[in-house]
Formats: structure tokens, sequence, C-alpha cells
């Protein structure tokens, strides 16, 4: 049985990503800093762990906690993340960049390192970490949050390198603007312009990122390590 390690599960890309991953056969783990991610795991038949990934005894905790239940783990999708404000670079202060980095870029680290560390043990294992098309181009309202995300595609690439002999994929996704349960209160016409941003016209879907990801995670990627895949309504190939 494949064992599957998410974290910002409990909603939008991580939710829908366990449960794609469930119907097909695996057993799932979510984790998030909800109060409410044990209540929404079990309701999806799934395991629930609250952990602040930016917390390394939190994740040591948390992921003993999986293997004490299933011995090993097969994949992990390191998805959780949190925003910054849309100041500019000068404005942005050190609470925000220490925040944005600790939880973004230190909790991909945290993860994947403890997570690969039990990968070796059973000597195969596939990883995707969720970056941003804001990881690829630049913006002028997200300064702290792009470079976490570019931040993370870097990691990405190292540890793919790093672990391609052991058996350890290591990939990215890039997504754009999604609609997801973060945007629930978001008027709608802010909601259109951002979906007219994107070349296709429209928002993505959490099930679509999620049918990548598990894409991705699975046999049928066998000779994909160290990719950092564009899912954004062609945002980024302008």
């Amino acid at each position: 049985m494949k064992v599957a390690v998410i974290t910002g599960g409990a909603s939008g890309i991580g939710l829908a990503t366990g449960k794609r991953l469930k119907s097909m056969g695996c057993e799932v783990v979510l984790v998030d800093w909800s109060d409410n991610v044990e209540s929404i795991a079990l309701e999806n038949g799934l395991m629930g762990i609250k952990c602040d990934v930016s917390n390394e005894e939190d994740v040591k905790h948390c992921i003993l906690e999986v293997i004490k239940k299933y011995n090993h783990i097969d994949y992990l999708v390191a998805n959780a993340g949190i925003g910054g404000s849309a100041s500019k670079p000068h404005e942005v202060s050190m609470d925000e960049w220490n925040k944005v980095i600790s939880v973004n870029q230190t909790g991909i680290f945290l993860l994947n390192k403890y997570v690969i560390n039990e990968m070796l043990k059973s000597g195969k294992g596939a990883v995707v970490n969720t970056s941003s098309m804001y990881g690829l181009v630049g913006s002028t309202t997200s300064f702290a949050y792009s470079a976490s995300k570019g931040a993370i595609n870097q990691m990405t690439r190292s540890l793919a390198l790093t672990y391609a002999r052991d058996n350890i994929r290591v990939n990215a996704i890039a997504p754009g603007y999604v609609d997801t349960p973060i945007l629930s209160m978001v008027p709608d016409n802010i909601k259109e312009a951002m979906g007219n941003e994107l070349p296709i016209g429209r928002l993505g879907k959490d099930t679509e990122i999620a049918n990548l990801i598990c894409y991705l995670l699975s046999d049928d990627a066998s000779f994909i390590t160290g990719a950092i895949v564009p899912i954004d309504g062609g945002y980024t190939a302008a």
C-alpha cells in the first residue's frame, strides 16, 4: 500500500490531491496548521495531523507518527504555504519576511529533510513541492512570496540531483491563480479579473492541479525528476 503525506492538506489543492490519491488506493495523511485537519481528514477516510511546518520539532513528531502507523512513506506533497502583502520591497517588514520564508521555504526544507530520510530507508520515493508561477517570473506585488517560491525551485533541483541514484524523484509544480477556498471571500468581479490575467481566460481548479501532482508522483512519470512544471493557464508562456 502506497502512503502519501500532504501538507496544506485541509483545503484547496492539498485536500483535492488527498482525495485523488485516496481514489487511487493510497493511504493518505493530511498535514495542516488548521485545528480542523483531523475532522476534515476523518470525513474523507484519511488520517489528519496538526503541524506547524515551520517548526522542526512539529515536523519531526508528525513524520514519526506517520512511520509509527504505516512504517514507510512513498509520496510527499509539500504544499503548505502562505501569501504575503502587496507591499513594495522597501515596505516589507521583517516580521512579514520571516513569516513567509519560514512557512514557504523552511517548511519545504523540513518536510523534504525528514521524509526523504525515511524514503532512503525503503529505497524509493517521489516528492512534489508546490512552487508558483511567481517563482518563475517577477512580480511587483508579492516580494517575499516570490522570493520563497523561487527558492523552492532551486531546492527542488538540488534535491533531485542529490537523490536521483537513490530512486527518489523530486519535482515541483508552479500553479497560477487557482479557485480555492482561500479566494472564497474575494468578490466575483475580482476573481474574474484574476482569471482574465491568464491567457486561458479563467482560474484554475484545485482538481486540475491535483491531477498533475498525482501524475508526477506516479510511475508514469518515472523518468521525470528535477522539473519545475508550470500549470498556470499560459501565464509564464508570455
